[in-house]
């Protein structure tokens, strides 16, 4: 604590959301990087730097050099806690360094040579900078009474390593893919009411409870759910929109009861629109969402899961994808889970569909096809089971396409029952009610490799992910659908009258 003393003075964490600095310290020291963006009454960029537990702290008026040989001034600045480097929002105008705070690059450092108190040599390996840089205390009549003034140096690298196009006016998170104004504009979107603490509203949609922690690893909360859904709107919706869908609601967070939810009750908020779906009692209500304010009303029920049927509300005895789980068994390694999505993926290309991976946020994989929606929900599901034992049966080692647990032992699962009217697969880019708060995620072809797991992207690094892309993994599944007509089902061994 008495390392960020003069942090902890200069703030009101009543009134700003910045990190109050009271998580504990590692004893050891770590190498985090990380460059923020920050409209203050200046405009500037801040230099960070694990030591001894805290970040060490550059204001840099012009930015970061670039250029071999640039110099830019470094002012230094009272230490953060190690916890803002995940910081990135609007501080209240009133407060010290009231404005908005980006996530401009991040990453790790190393000490390049014997550091003194008046010259660090360093080396960045950020998202952004890339290279080697000195930071060494001025020593002339431009040193303030402080001693607070130091130099930003780039040196030459012997191999560039960063985008010869970077600028200091690139106006993109590393973190959320947003712009400042983004950034300002959602806090903008978020109320706080000042007689109550306990609520809040996002998009139009009261939260009440928007501290409450869901997931307790990481401190996610309520309102910190909701804003991720917001920030990944443009993401998230299209595999969502307009689906029947099912929930896994944890109304006090993950690690207290959760359960599974086909038909909504009046803890779901009365904005999210309903659909009434003929079963084989009769008729049944149903969710669905159609905006970004409607998955806010999700999270304010404590959904921690949202799970999606294969077809949409305006279509719903035809399905218009399929998804095959590869679900593994305990023991079995993930270069098996690879080898089995690659010949499965074969299996079915062979047919004339192709399928696309997503990472489950648990242990497996799941394979997508894109369909036509023509044939019916039984077609579907006798389709997908045929595939699935063909599989199976061609690989009896380390396959089952039987969901007994004692069939399972030992072995990957292809679970070709998430294909049947009513059934459903987590949806692409939202949430796993488990440790860490994974997120499914749809990859490329060329990212399912041994570097790859089924749980590597989370809430805190997915939107940095997203900012990156080039194009959408999935850029080209609707184009790829076909149909599931008579000639294909017979392709599969199965009969055209199921």
């Amino acid at each position: 604590m008495e390392k960020i003393k003069a942090y902890r003075r200069k703030r009101d964490f009543e009134q700003t959301r910045e990190p109050t600095g009271s998580g504990r310290a590692d004893a050891k020291s770590g190498h985090c990087y990380v460059m923020h963006k920050h409209a203050a009454s200046q405009d500037h960029f801040d230099l960070r730097l694990e030591q001894d537990g805290v970040l060490r702290s550059w204001a840099l008026p012009k930015g970061p050099s670039l250029e071999p040989g640039e110099k830019r001034l470094a002012v230094e600045v009272e230490n953060h806690p190690l916890e803002y480097a995940d910081f990135e929002g609007v501080i209240p105008e009133k407060s010290y360094g009231g404005g908005t705070v980006m996530l401009w690059d991040r990453g790790t450092w190393q000490a390049k040579g014997k550091s003194t108190k008046d010259r660090l040599d360093i080396e960045l390996d950020g998202e952004r900078l890339k290279g080697s840089w000195t930071l060494t205390r001025m020593s002339d009549k431009r040193q303030d009474k402080h001693g607070r003034n130091w130099l930003l140096i780039k040196h030459h690298d012997d191999k560039p390593r960063m985008d010869d196009s970077l600028t200091v006016e690139l106006d993109v998170s590393i973190f959320s893919g947003r712009s400042m104004n983004e950034i300002a504009e959602d806090r903008d979107n978020t109320w706080v009411s000042a007689d109550n603490a306990d609520e809040a509203s996002l998009l139009g949609v009261r939260l009440t409870s928007p501290d409450r922690v869901l997931f307790p690893e990481q401190g996610l909360t309520k309102l910190d759910l909701a804003r991720f859904y917001d920030q990944i709107q443009e993401w998230v919706l299209p595999h969502l929109v307009r689906r029947p869908l099912s929930l896994v609601r944890c109304p006090e967070g993950r690690d207290d009861e959760c359960f599974f939810q086909k038909h909504p009750d009046r803890a779901i908020p009365d904005s999210v629109p309903r659909i009434d779906v003929l079963e084989k009692k009769g008729s049944a209500e149903y969710v669905y969402v159609e905006t970004a304010a409607d998955l806010v009303g999700l999270v304010q029920a404590g959904a921690l899961e949202i799970h999606p049927w294969g077809s949409r509300i305006d279509d719903l005895e035809h399905p218009d994808s399929l998804v095959f789980d590869l679900d593994p068994g305990e023991g079995i390694a993930w270069k098996e889970i690879l080898r089995v999505a690659g010949t499965l993926r074969e299996r079915i290309e062979s047919l004339g569909l192709t399928a696309f991976v997503r990472t489950t946020g648990g242990k497996g994989l799941h394979l997508v096809v894109p369909l036509e929606p023509c044939a019916g929900w039984d077609q579907a599901r006798a389709f997908a089971k045929g595939v699935a034992e063909a599989h199976a049966k061609d690989d009896p080692k380390w396959l089952t396409a039987n969901m007994s647990k004692a069939k399972r032992e030992g072995r990957i699962f292809i679970d070709y029952l998430r294909n049947g009217r009513g059934a459903t697969a987590v949806a692409s880019y939202t949430v796993r009610a488990r440790k860490g708060a994974p997120v499914a995620v749809p990859i490329r072809r060329d990212e399912l490799n041994a570097a790859m797991r089924a749980d590597r992207y989370h809430v805190k690094n997915l939107r940095r992910r997203l900012s990156a892309l080039r194009q959408d993994p999935w850029a080209d599944f609707s184009e790829a659908a076909r149909p599931l007509d008579a000639d294909l089902l017979k392709r599969a061994g199965i009969a055209e009258k199921e």
